[in-house]
């Protein structure tokens, strides 16, 4: 399992500047949440709705200090890998890490 991330603002590619999306990671609890920059609990968790955690019960859950997201550019086919780290529980920062020519499976 894995988890979706949104950075917020979006990202751009470093190879064709097209804004990316999709992005996923292993690092955090793995309940397919997906996690947005700037708020501390994940808003929505990709399942079938009968499936899914309340929010009050999904408001428990916190990111790690650092974690690693990942994703591919549409436009290009670049993989990019990103870190991003929390302050006080709150995802507050992302930065890229690598970009390399082709996408790969992770």
């Amino acid at each position: 399992m894995f988890d979706w991330y949104t950075p917020v603002p979006p990202l751009a590619c470093p190879r064709c500047r097209a804004t990316l999306d999709g992005w996923q990671g292993k690092d955090g609890p793995c309940g397919l949440f997906e996690w947005v920059q700037g708020v501390p609990s994940p808003p929505r968790q990709h399942v079938d709705e009968e499936c899914a955690l309340s929010a009050p019960d999904r408001e428990r859950f916190r990111l790690p200090e650092r974690f690693e997201i990942y994703t591919d550019c549409e436009q290009c086919s670049a993989w990019i890998e990103a870190e991003g780290s929390c302050e006080g529980d709150v995802w507050s920062r992302v930065e890229l890490v690598s970009c390399s020519a082709a996408a790969r499976s992770p």
